[in-house]
């Protein structure tokens, strides 16, 4: 099962335009703009940076309410766990290096979001910004008052590069707790970084339930950068950008819980399709579903060419079920963007004494969209890999 939760306010952060607010801009960008390169027509005397600040909010909330009621297990590294990726779609990116590194942090201080544009003139002000936190510009980014923001008296470990005057956030390391990064080597710039152990130390922190020894923090949201490594190198990085919340796409930072609820209980004595060529069906796919549905697909599967033989039943009737090795994932049909990705834990198709089925919730998807929904069915030791995607529905309010 996957579910999927979206972020709720976001932010760039630019070192070069220290108290600018971005707070409704359409992009999101990490970048490192060297000393000597070309910016808007002009070479650049000093080098400068950029991260940004995402927010998931009440989400997270969600997340831990769906935990404790049991809709969600307990986000750990066992089988039957949770686990917690961040996803954002890149929009564009240039003069990257080959090797690099994306980090994310947990932020250490509250911060106001604003409602600036990086295009507006004259800038706002109104909000977070490289230099300042908050919406009056009272509050700069300041590693002293980050350090009170804990309930435990265990220190915390609080990045030291950047002095108040600085800025460009605040947030907390520890790869066990408040940190995780991705290694990219040419290759697409979107991230997917498993952020499960953050959203973690945020739930037992509002819980109350952090293990002796655990740190409690309260969710700030995630910063993203390139590596200290990268920031500080005398090499030309280039730039990242992604699509934010205000994008008005499909393409908007999400968060995706997945684990694995399958059972696969069966009536005994059936048997997986033996036909070289086979279809698979649904017997229950409707045209339309609200976001508040919860809604259950059965699938069936035939003989694309049965052998025909003396019966008062259809010859497509059989009771057949789907390998065990049978997934599905969720596109846009508009886009082809993977919604929901395959994976072999989370989007396995179970069994039971009806047949083979699969759960979805609707609030996962932006309403008033088509969706298509992709099968793959692995046979004889992933050897037969079939995929089959003629399936369609559409999500309303």
């Amino acid at each position: 099962m996957i579910r999927v939760y979206y972020a709720e306010r976001d932010a760039t952060l630019y070192e070069q335009y220290e108290n600018q607010n971005t707070g409704i801009d359409q992009i999101l960008e990490i970048a490192k703009i060297a000393s000597g390169s070309i910016l808007n027509g002009q070479v650049q005397q000093n080098q400068y940076l950029t991260r940004f600040l995402i927010d998931f909010g009440s989400q997270i909330t969600t997340i831990s309410s769906s935990i404790s009621a049991g809709e969600i297990p307990e986000i750990a590294d066992h089988a039957k766990s949770a686990s917690v990726h961040i996803e954002l779609k890149a929009a564009d990116a240039s003069d990257l290096l080959h090797t690099y590194t994306v980090e994310t942090y947990a932020v250490s201080e509250s911060w106001q979001n604003g409602n600036g544009n990086y295009s507006d003139d004259p800038i706002v002000k109104n909000g977070v910004s490289w230099k300042y936190r908050t919406e009056d510009q009272s509050g700069a980014w300041d590693v002293d008052n980050a350090m009170g923001s804990t309930s435990n008296t265990q220190p915390l470990d609080l990045n030291t590069n950047y002095t108040v005057a600085n800025g460009g956030g605040t947030w907390l390391t520890g790869s066990d707790y408040y940190e995780a990064s991705r290694v990219y080597q040419n290759e697409s710039p979107d991230i997917r970084i498993d952020v499960g152990h953050i959203i973690n130390a945020w739930i037992s922190s509002s819980n109350n339930t952090a293990a002796d020894g655990d740190k409690q923090i309260t969710n700030n949201g995630f910063l993203f950068k390139f590596s200290d490594t990268n920031e500080n190198s005398n090499e030309i990085l280039g730039s990242i950008k992604f699509f934010g919340r205000e994008s008005h796409t499909i393409f908007v930072p999400k968060l995706l819980v997945s684990w694995d609820d399958t059972q696969f209980t069966s009536t005994p004595g059936t048997d997986e399709i033996g036909s070289d060529t086979y279809v698979p069906y649904f017997k229950n796919i409707k045209d339309e579903y609200r976001s508040a549905d919860i809604a259950k697909f059965r699938l069936g599967v035939r003989p694309e060419f049965p052998n025909k033989r003396f019966q008062t039943s259809s010859f497509y009737l059989t009771g057949e079920k789907l390998p065990t090795s049978s997934y599905y994932s969720i596109l846009d049909s508009v886009t082809n963007e993977t919604i929901i990705p395959f994976d072999t834990q989370s989007t396995q198709i179970d069994c039971d004494l009806n047949g083979n089925f699969f759960k979805l919730r609707m609030d996962s998807f932006f309403p008033e969209r088509f969706y298509k929904i992709m099968l793959k069915i692995e046979r004889s030791g992933s050897t037969d890999v079939q995929t089959f995607d003629d399936f369609y529905f559409k999500v309303v309010n």
